[in-house]
């Protein structure tokens, strides 16, 4: 009792201390010669301020809405094919184009800096009516296919999966071009392309507007962005009260983290597990995403969705364990098998070569050892292709549940 007494004290004298500081900095800053002067300059300094921001805005305003032009979205939801079109304008396309895309401060830098950077890219003109008009046909679409609000929210999700993935972009970001910036939601909107950070951003935008709570999930370690949605507690990534979702790929559900394809820098979706045959093995170097950075925390409304997911989560989870595990294995014995064709082919050049001469001795000496080899490269055989048929299980099953 006495102990939280004394912290509200100390509270109290701190909010005092930054009053004083504060009516000291206007007291000299204004030459005020008596203490009745300190509002009216309160009044004024905080005037001062709303007309600097009034300048700043009018150095860049938003355009007039001029050069229309029509973008058509085609995706799918559950099966369903889904068409969206939307008017933008190549003027706001050129406002967005010019914006800031640097974070610049004076002094120190913050500690938050990534805060108000990412915030810059989701900070819109009022004017701007782009993303309340998509969020707006979203939901009037799912509506009008009577799905649930977490069935939109999915839906959402899945018309972002779909904007083309700029591989072209992404390997110049892997290479540290430093030629590449974030896009505003307006400009992947408008090129129809984008990397993680440009359609996590529209993303996280079009959920705002419907009012749920979002995040981003940055991946500093792995160059990748995903995001965030309210959800309960107890079924959100990292206990943090947000839902991952990926934004790369589609067919990924929301709650699943996905694995990565670090060559690409982007997220395997749903559908691009494959099968192998027993002649090759896959080549994509998989991986699972590291330590995370959550900024941009917002409250609203809740998908509850996840709850149904997390059923199938852990099997999900299970699967992709051992089809990470058993990709290597296979492209071992892939190369094991090669090396050990390649010496019976050799083997069966000499023992062509010792019949032709009849050696019979030299041919029945190393007929023995053929042979053995033979046997043993079928039993490698067949172990791998015992591997690839449970691997191609594991694969089947997996697709199965991440598109239910």
């Amino acid at each position: 009792m006495f102990t939280s007494w004394l912290k509200k004290i100390g509270i109290i004298l701190i909010e005092l201390a930054v009053i004083a500081g504060l009516l000291l900095y206007v007291y000299q800053k204004k030459g005020l010669e008596s203490p009745s002067q300190i509002i009216p300059a309160l009044q004024e300094l905080v005037s001062e301020t709303k007309t600097q921001l009034e300048i700043e805005k009018k150095t860049n305003p938003f355009p007039e809405l001029q050069n229309p032009v029509s973008r058509e979205f085609n995706w799918e939801y559950k099966g369903a094919k889904y068409k969206l079109t939307e008017t933008l304008y190549q003027s706001v396309y050129e406002y967005y184009k010019t914006a800031p895309k640097m974070f610049s401060y004076t002094g120190e830098l913050k500690q938050n800096w990534q805060e108000e950077y990412y915030g810059m890219f989701l900070t819109r003109d009022e004017n701007d009516k782009s993303i309340a008009s998509l969020a707006a046909k979203l939901q009037e679409l799912g509506l009008k296919h009577k799905l649930s609000d977490d069935q939109i929210v999915d839906l959402t999700l899945a018309f972002v999966q779909a904007i083309v993935y700029d591989d072209a972009k992404a390997k110049n970001i892997l290479a540290q071009t430093n030629s590449e910036t974030i896009l505003y939601p307006y400009e992947t909107l408008f090129e129809q392309a984008g990397v993680c950070s440009d359609k996590s951003l529209l993303a996280v935008a079009l959920l705002r507007e419907m009012g749920y709570g979002t995040a981003i999930f940055a991946y500093e370690q792995d160059n990748h962005m995903a995001i965030g949605i309210a959800c309960p507690k107890d079924s959100s990534t990292y206990g943090s009260g947000y839902c991952y979702a990926e934004t790369t790929s589609v067919g990924n559900k929301i709650g699943i983290i996905p694995s990565f394809d670090s060559a690409s820098n982007k997220a395997v979706g749903a559908d691009e597990l494959t099968a192998l045959d027993s002649q090759q093995a896959q080549q994509a170097v998989l991986q699972q995403l590291t330590l995370v950075t959550i900024y941009q925390k917002t409250s609203g409304r809740q998908y509850l969705g996840i709850i149904e997911t997390k059923k199938i989560i852990a099997e999900i989870d299970s699967l992709k364990k051992s089809i990470a595990t058993l990709l290597p294995q296979l492209q071992a014995q892939k190369k094991t098998i090669a090396k050990e064709e390649k010496k019976l082919g050799d083997m069966k050049k000499e023992l062509d070569a010792f019949q032709n001469d009849q050696n019979v001795e030299k041919y029945n000496e190393l007929v023995k050892e053929y042979n053995n080899y033979l046997d043993n490269y079928k039993k490698d055989v067949k172990k791998y292709n015992e591997k690839v048929a449970l691997y191609n299980k594991s694969v089947a099953r997996y697709n199965i549940l991440i598109k239910q």
